[in-house]
């Protein structure tokens, strides 16, 4: 049997009907010239699926949630059932685009059959199409995600083969699925190895616990982790999602990345910190304490390509309350420094993952009372957001035959934390994308507007000069410069800088 996982287990059971559970990726296709059909990309997946043949599966619960569920083989496994299609108003732009994904993004899956769906959107501008690929977090985590673009993409526009190995007869069969009696009567077993394991769990995590007590109590950096404010995008989320993307010049990341002697993950997270600073500002209710981002951080080893969640949380500051971009900046890179210390510190004790150890039952019955009392909503708040950095490559990629021109990552926001922003390198550039609960963040666009204007900002006060001009993949239309800070009002609501009375772009 293949078991899930512990995380992998533990993402099913804190799936509620507002709680989604699942993650997407936005890939926009330039056809060059050629003809993108949804029976293309049909028969594009059908030959492919193979190679992953984990999307082929479908999750097996036990009876009543006595153990973690299992994955099984679909027999009646259908590809038209996975791909779909769908329009926008023709000629589409990002707003366009991030209302429909939004609104698929907003339904759970269906957990009678494999875990994902993909659809392909028609109408974008220039004859344009995007693809929509969603999946259960269960499924695979970012990382493997990313790498799953081994299997549906290629290095150039007619390949001759395939980037992945076909798996084994045995990696690409999770087993038939038993029946509810057999599980019940297996899960009625007397297992004496769980108490123990549980004992083993209490005492791991309360030696992590007296270790972060210890390193909170001698780092300032990571005792302001602990005070995370309260602000209006944190609050109990509702069903619906919104996306909104922005991207800036990897050029420009490294630039800064050389000149403050930092890493790139410091100036995706002084990027997100700045369009934060800005929106929060914008109303006034800007905190006067720092916001905390919880940061994941992959635990996957070199060279592990396994489709499972491998995966920790680090938090750091976003040091808000700086109003000096740079100083910002330096302030993010010592938060990041303790966090990485203190999570080098906490996971020098090994520990099993919470789902191997405690039934779905158990957990999920925790986890609907935690959410139906709003309780995460309503604790001080442990962190504001959530924002991701997965890499991508930096040569270009072809599907159907067209080229991508855009990657859009959308991850999970979480009870009580209605934001999320992750990012997605790819080519020159890095693609942000933005998802959240629109009940609480009405203007996601809004957001997605003030990330390259932070860029500006920063790129000015470092006397790095204006920041590369930077096309998004959505209109047919030349590169524009970043508008700086001091023109942001002239900015469209794609971010674009234009001239009165022009028509907006949808570009940033």
């Amino acid at each position: 049997m293949r078991r899930l996982g512990g995380t992998d287990a533990l993402f099913v059971s804190m799936e509620t009907p507002n709680w989604h559970q699942h993650v997407g990726g936005l890939t926009i296709i330039d056809p060059e010239g050629r003809t993108i059909t949804y029976e293309d990309m049909v028969a594009k997946l059908a030959d492919r699926i193979r190679y992953a043949p984990k999307f082929t599966w479908k999750l097996k619960e036990m009876p009543f949630g006595f153990d973690r569920p299992m994955w099984v083989d679909d027999p009646e496994f259908d590809i038209r059932r996975h791909v779909r299609r769908i329009g926008i108003p023709s000629p589409g732009g990002a707003k366009e685009i991030g209302e429909v994904a939004g609104m698929l993004m907003s339904t759970q899956l269906d957990r009678e059959r494999p875990l994902w769906e993909l659809w392909f959107i028609e109408g974008l501008a220039g004859g344009k199409v995007a693809i929509l690929l969603k999946y259960h977090h269960c499924l695979l985590d970012g990382v493997a995600g990313a790498s799953l673009a081994t299997v549906l993409l290629d290095l150039e526009p007619d390949p001759v083969g395939v980037l992945a190995d076909l798996p084994s007869a045995e990696q690409s069969s999770a087993g038939p699925e038993p029946s509810d009696l057999s599980l019940l009567l297996q899960s009625l077993r007397p297992d004496i190895r769980r108490p123990l394991r549980m004992a083993r769990y209490v005492s791991a995590l309360a030696g992590k616990g007296v270790t972060a007590v210890n390193r909170i109590r001698s780092d300032a950096e990571n005792r302001a982790i602990l005070r995370a404010p309260k602000t209006p995008f944190n609050g109990s989320v509702g069903p619906r999602r919104e996306l909104g993307f922005s991207s800036v010049a990897m050029a420009d990341v490294h630039a800064l990345k050389k000149r403050h002697d930092v890493k790139v993950n410091d100036v995706v997270l002084a990027l997100t910190a700045g369009a934060l600073r800005s929106y929060l500002s914008k109303d006034g209710v800007l905190p006067d304490a720092p916001l905390v981002s919880g940061v994941p951080v992959s635990t996957r080893a070199e060279g592990d390509k396994s489709m499972d969640n491998q995966v920790s949380m680090m938090f750091v500051s976003l040091a808000t309350d700086v109003s000096d971009p740079i100083q910002r900046l330096l302030a993010i890179k010592k938060s990041t420094q303790s966090a990485k210390a203190m999570s080098k510190a906490i996971s020098a004790r090994e520990i099993q993952s919470l789902g191997e150890v405690a039934s779905p039952m158990i957990l999920g019955t925790a986890i609907r009372t935690v959410y139906r009392t709003q309780l995460m909503s309503r604790m001080p708040m442990r962190i504001n957001t959530l924002v991701s950095n997965v890499p991508g490559p930096p040569i270009p990629l072809y599907m159907c035959g067209g080229k991508v021109t855009g990657v859009y990552p959308s991850s999970v926001i979480l009870e009580g934390m209605g934001l999320n922003v992750t990012v997605f390198s790819y080519l020159d550039r890095l693609d942000f994308g933005l998802q959240v609960d629109p009940d609480l963040v009405p203007d996601v666009w809004t957001i997605a507007e003030y990330i390259p204007a932070a860029l500006a900002e920063l790129m000015e006060a470092s006397g790095l000069g204006a920041p590369t001009p930077v096309a998004m993949p959505f209109e047919e239309m030349n590169p524009v410069a970043t508008a700086p800070p001091a023109v942001t009002a002239a900015v469209t609501s794609n971010g674009v800088a234009r001239k009165p009375r022009a028509r907006a772009a949808a570009s940033v």
